[in-house]
Order: structure tokens, then sequence, then C-alpha cells
């Protein structure tokens, strides 16, 4: 199998075509024609997985986050964006890249129907669109809770601890209704202020908080990739059945 048949076999899982216009997805370092000898899922390129790969005769990685860039501004004031240190390690070291992110984010049964799974929701919605019905966020109901019993169910249900709230989720006495995106969701808070009472993602800064205080919208924060583990973990056991090999899928576990 080369990596342009191994493509339509991810896509097929989580279609391209579905991820933010602006997204890095596809072959993002490598060629089609490249024989698979090897594969892996990794969240993200980093130097263990690359030394991994190496001793492993791993040759092609299906990864979530795309490989970073760097913003290069030339002489004459124009900006272009270019493969960091990391990435072109990959690259000289002979690896195929396939990135799915914001795909598997979106698709049907990707990380955030996941999500809708692990906490229950009912008459949920789709919000942060990217194309057509598809969105990397959820909202609906859950089963009416307090805040604390809230925050338990949250670092239960994603392996992980809450870093902070703001001060109006303090104050909300019962939740019933949740929004909820993979990763970092807070450039979609517009979508749901009113509409939920509190909102879980990655990345909130201060001035989110803030935003979240004056609109009576209660926000939790968790790590970036706690949110998106779960539907990354159903896709890996998806496509091990699709290539009849159970696949490993590597993410740094001091992050989730």
């Amino acid at each position: 199998m080369n990596v342009g048949k191994l493509l339509e076999t991810v896509n097929a899982l989580a279609p391209l075509d579905y991820a933010f216009d602006d997204d890095f997805v596809g072959i993002t370092v490598g060629s089609q024609n490249s024989k698979v000898s090897g594969l892996a899922v990794a969240h993200e390129l980093e130097h263990s997985v690359l030394d991994y790969s190496i001793m492993n005769n791993i040759n092609t990685l299906i990864t979530y986050h795309p490989p970073p860039l760097q913003k290069i501004i030339k002489e004459d004031g124009t900006e272009t964006l270019e493969e960091d240190s990391l990435t072109k390690k990959f690259r000289e070291s002979g690896l195929n890249i396939i990135t799915i992110h914001t795909a598997q984010d979106v698709c049907n049964g990707g990380n955030a129907d996941s999500l809708v799974n692990l906490f229950k929701m009912t008459e949920t919605k789709v919000f942060a669109h990217t194309t057509g019905e598809f969105g990397a966020g959820r909202f609906g109901n859950i089963q009416k809770t307090s805040n604390k019993k809230f925050i338990k169910t949250v670092e239960s249900k994603l392996n992980t601890k809450v870093l902070r709230t703001n001060e109006y989720f303090q104050n909300i006495k019962e939740i019933d209704t949740v929004a909820i995106l993979p990763g970092s969701g807070t450039q979609f808070i517009e979508d749901i202020i009113s509409k939920v009472d509190v909102f879980i993602t990655g990345d909130i800064s201060h001035r989110y908080l803030l935003k979240g205080d004056e609109t009576h919208l209660g926000l939790i924060q968790v790590n970036h990739i706690s949110t998106e583990i779960p539907g990354m973990k159903k896709f890996v056991n998806n496509l091990s059945n699709e290539l009849g090999t159970q696949l490993e899928y590597f993410y740094n576990k001091y992050y989730e």
C-alpha cells in the first residue's frame, strides 16, 4: 500500500473536505507515491515520536495536529510559512505524514461527537461550522447537576484536571446545558452565548474569562488535548479495523 491509498482510507473515516479552509490537512510531509512500510498514529510531532519511528522502521505517520510552521518575514517585507526544525528532521528522515486535524473534529463520530457520547448530551446542535452541516462544536442538554459535581464529572470523563474556571461559573447553582469544542474554541464563544450554562474547551485566555463573566456564561478550561484524545482513540480503533492491524497511538500523557 502506498501513502495515496492510505490517504483514501483515512479520508473515508475523516473526510478532509470537512476541515476548516485554512487548516493544514492531508499529506503534509512526503509523497503519495511512497510505499508504507511501517505505520503509526501520533497526536503531534515530537522528538520521541521521531526516535521511535526510526528505531521501529515506521516510515508513515498519521497525526492529529499539523506539522508546526514558522512565519518568515523576507527582506522585502512579505511573509511566508516554512517548516520548523523538528518537521525538517521528520522529512529528512524519510517519513511521510498524513494530518487529519479539524476534519477529525467535525466528522460524524469524530472528536466532537465522541464528547457528546462521553457526557451523554441530548438534543445536540452543531456550532463553529466548517462546511454545510459540519462543525467543530456541539451544544445540548445534560442531566441536571451542580457546578461542583460537574467539575468532578469533567475530570473523570476526560481523565484530566480542570485548569481553571471563570468567576461566573462559581455562582452557577444548576447546570443542564453545555457546549464543548475539542482543542481550542473560545473564538466561537459568540455562537453559544445565552444558549448554554457552561462551555468546555482549552486555551481560554483572560479576556474570554471576563467575556464569560459579562455574558453569564460559565467557562471550564481543560488541557488542550484532553478533549481530542477520546475521539482520536476511536479513530485509531476504526482505522486499525479497516487495515486489519492494531496501530499504536502516541500522545504526551503529561498534557492529557
